[in-house]
């Protein structure tokens, strides 16, 4: 890199440090090309040549801080060789940055109003696609059989994504961190116990007169998955189930 080079990639990230600070601390709309120059030291040419416009900063600003919570969140994963833990470590990362001034400012409160709705969530799957793809690839692993792996990552992103807009609303951010980290917490010990073991009904007893008397009516019952005694002098002489609903241990 020569001299013009270097003096020019200096340039960018004068201008992108400006942007960061002042788009921090200052709603998007109240922000001028002009701030954002004075305080880079730099001339509007220079805006222009780097950026584009004050939104084509905006928008660096924005995918940097993104970038920079998305290798937070993979260091935190990394640290864990457990997938359950693996999963609650990066949550848990995601949510220690939803605490951030600058994520807070540029990311959840200014971002939707100046890039669009639409376009604010097409940069979130970009950028947490790849999570989201490996936490699935976790959850295949070590889940139950009775849940989805797939539905339970679009279940913790939607929660993950209105999270963090209540920390970022909140009055106590870290309280409220805290909070929502307790409900992940209770999601995931929900998903990773085993399913409940379904609860049988108590057979029918029936005696052996009554079987006889209408024989196609009881075995009709028994089609459809119910269990009967059937009783001689008050003792159990046979059990009538379906096959199909018998403990595969029997």
């Amino acid at each position: 890199m020569n001299r013009r080079d270097r003096n020019a990639e200096a340039t960018r990230r004068d201008i992108l440090a400006a942007g960061r600070e002042i788009f921090s601390h200052y709603p998007y709309s109240d922000v001028s090309g002009l701030q954002i120059c004075n305080h880079a030291g730099v001339t509007r040419g220079a805006l222009q040549h780097h950026f584009g416009s004050k939104l084509g900063l905006f928008m660096a600003v924005f995918e940097r801080l993104q970038h920079d919570v998305y290798l937070s969140t993979l260091k935190a994963i990394s640290g864990e060789q457990e997938p359950w833990k693996r999963i609650r470590a990066g949550i848990a990362a995601f949510l220690d940055a939803c605490t951030q001034p600058a994520y807070q400012t540029v990311v959840l409160k200014e971002g939707p109003a100046a890039i669009g709705w639409e376009r604010w969530r097409e940069l979130e799957a970009d950028y947490y696609g790849d999570l989201t793809r490996e936490f699935s690839d976790m959850l295949a692993s070590a889940r139950s059989g009775h849940y989805e792996a797939a539905m339970l990552v679009a279940t913790m992103r939607g929660t993950l994504t209105e999270f963090s807009f209540e920390i970022a609303q909140s009055d106590n951010q870290a309280l409220a961190r805290q909070e929502a980290l307790n409900v992940v917490d209770r999601l995931l010990s929900s998903f990773h116990a085993p399913p409940p073991k379904p609860v049988r009904d108590e057979p029918v007893r029936i005696g052996i007169g009554q079987l006889r008397a209408d024989a196609s009516r009881y075995l009709d019952r028994v089609a459809t998955g119910e269990v009967i005694q059937v009783t001689r002098r008050g003792r159990v002489v046979a059990n009538l189930q379906h096959p199909a609903s018998r403990p595969s241990s029997e």
